[in-house]
């Protein structure tokens, strides 16, 4: 496993002192376990200096993507600790998974400021993107960016972008403050001084007919309001999207390659979960917040309307999510060129509930989490690991049926229908998320020490998608300082041995095998503190090594 720390490291000034001394043949005899493992949060360095804003071109990141989209060869997974775990860090927050959240905070999410407050002036507007929408300021000053729902699927995209960011706030990632907007036309008001910005890029000064024509495009609740979705804008200086592959150059805290960020590889299982197939840089956004030495880039996920059966603007085609939108693989042609299109695979054949217009086209019928695919090629997705996808898979297993739909009801949808068959779509691809990616590795967590005895939870057993299984066991002493086991015979049950002195600072570890699988194993590492046995890395074997 590569250590947290060893990235870390390369960032610090020390770094060409240790050089000059030598440091290189030092580190060849480092110790694998440093006295902070496993570390929970990342250490950061405040941001000096000029940042620039990024800019990536849309248009370019779908030609180069698609075009140039070829399976990476297997390399590390980075930002984890000796735990395989993702620390707290500017990216990432461990969340519902590791700290249970209440149902108050599962409908919270990231929303701390509230709603916005009635009168809204409306500030600036857009033409490009798939859906136009606004920008307005509340009763109390603060910028919203506000989308709307297509008349064909009422209550889809805004319900879509609200509850697919109290998901992903959930699963650790930095969201905007997103919120239903229910309004009357007249608590609008535009003001002299809005703008509105044409395809072509070009700002001109905004009439109110054109804030009419958005209006009358949207369909009127019975109560006689417009639905909305209302967007808080993020705090501090916005330095534009992040790429999925590379770093920031003018970040020092961005030292690890995106490709090989395990919360970033393993956004693809989250995303085929809520079928999020608009998965890309544009839809990431980088932020300056903090002052002095709490400076930092925040790194946010952003615009979710074209989540589960979602399109922002119609209802989500269903080749989304199984093809690319290029072909990038020859498979899938000649198979339709050789049954001359006559035989469909098995997606094509789903029938979606066309009488619920706010779902779109979800459904849980047919979905491969293996297979899933977003628009196109994401090189962070494509570098993908069984670890990585496991670490995903076990935190979509952590919520259950009534966290899904505590959350799904937050999208105030006016047909109690739509709920349930949200609630139930999400419940049953949760469920196949861990059938497909606790296969490739032994699913066992929470190891311990209790009572002389190695204990453990099976995750795919706990679930109830596969029977308990029955391990092989491999005891030994770790000589930390020379990176050694140093195996410990007729030591084969899950009975501490009593070779194994329990010595301040001392560490042994056990290798857990599945005897109906003996490819897979995890291998845990214990720190003997104050009497007791401390964990303090994992290992494991994954079958296959990488993906297909």
């Amino acid at each position: 496993m590569v250590r947290l720390q060893s990235c870390i490291r390369k960032t610090f000034p020390l770094l060409l002192i240790n050089i000059a001394l030598g440091y290189g043949e030092a580190q060849a005899q480092e110790p694998r376990f440093l006295p902070d493992d496993p570390l929970v949060r990342v250490p950061a360095h405040a941001v000096a200096g000029q940042l620039r804003e990024q800019k990536i071109d849309e248009l370019y990141d779908f030609a180069y993507n698609s075009a140039h989209y070829k399976k990476p060869a297997a390399t590390p997974s980075l930002g984890i600790n000796t735990l395989g775990e993702v620390p707290d860090s500017a990216w990432y927050t461990n969340r519902h998974a590791l700290h249970r959240m209440t149902r108050e905070a599962l409908q919270r999410g990231a929303r701390k400021s509230g709603p916005p407050v009635s009168p809204f002036t409306v500030v600036a507007a857009k033409t490009e993107g798939v859906t136009p929408g606004f920008r307005i300021k509340d009763a109390k000053g603060r910028l919203f960016f506000v989308k709307v729902d297509a008349k064909s699927n009422p209550e889809m995209a805004t319900a879509a972008d609200v509850i697919g960011a109290l998901f992903f706030y959930a699963l650790g990632y930095n969201v905007p403050e997103n919120y239903i907007l229910a309004a009357r036309r007249e608590e609008f008001q535009l003001s002299p001084k809005a703008t509105i910005k044409t395809a072509n890029g070009k700002k001109r000064p905004m009439h109110k007919k054109e804030l009419d024509n958005v209006f009358d495009a949207v369909s009127v609740m019975k109560d006689g309001r417009i639905r909305l979705m209302a967007s808080l804008g993020i705090d501090g200086k916005l330095l534009g999207p992040f790429s999925y592959q590379d770093t920031r150059s003018d970040d020092p805290n961005d030292i690890v390659p995106h490709q090989q960020r395990r919360d970033l590889r393993g956004l693809a299982v989250f995303c085929a979960w809520l079928n999020h197939t608009d998965a890309k840089s544009l839809n990431s956004l980088d932020a300056l917040q903090g002052k002095g030495s709490h400076a930092q880039v925040v790194h946010y996920l952003i615009d979710f309307g074209a989540a589960f059966g979602s399109d922002s603007d119609i209802a989500k085609d269903p080749r989304h999510g199984r093809e690319f939108v290029v072909p990038t693989s020859g498979k899938e042609m000649i198979r339709k060129l050789s049954t001359f299109g006559v035989v469909p695979a098995k997606w094509e054949t789903v029938h979606y509930p066309h009488n619920l217009k706010a779902v779109g086209k979800f459904t849980s019928d047919a979905f491969d989490p293996v297979l899933w695919k977003s628009n196109y090629p994401n090189p962070a997705f494509q570098a993908m690991l069984p670890d990585d996808a496991y670490w995903a898979a076990k935190q979509v297993m952590a919520f259950t049926d009534e966290d899904i739909r505590v959350i799904v009801e937050q999208g105030e949808f006016s047909d109690g229908r739509v709920v349930d068959y949200i609630t139930n779509a999400l419940i049953a691809r949760r469920d196949a998320i861990g059938r497909a990616w606790f296969q490739y590795v032994l699913p066992v967590e929470n190891v311990r020490i209790e009572n002389g005895e190695l204990q453990f939870d099976n995750l795919a057993a706990d679930h109830g998608l596969v029977a308990m299984a029955s391990y092989k066991y491999r005891w030994f002493r770790w000589n930390n300082a020379h990176y050694k086991k140093e195996p410990i015979t007729n030591a084969a049950s899950a009975k501490l041995p009593s070779e194994i002195a329990s010595a301040n600072g001392s560490y042994m570890g056990c290798t857990l095998v599945d005897t109906a699988r003996p490819n897979h194993s995890v291998t845990a590492y214990f720190r003997s503190h104050a009497g007791e046995w401390q964990l303090v890395g994992i290992d494991r074997k994954s079958d296959p090594l990488s993906l297909p």
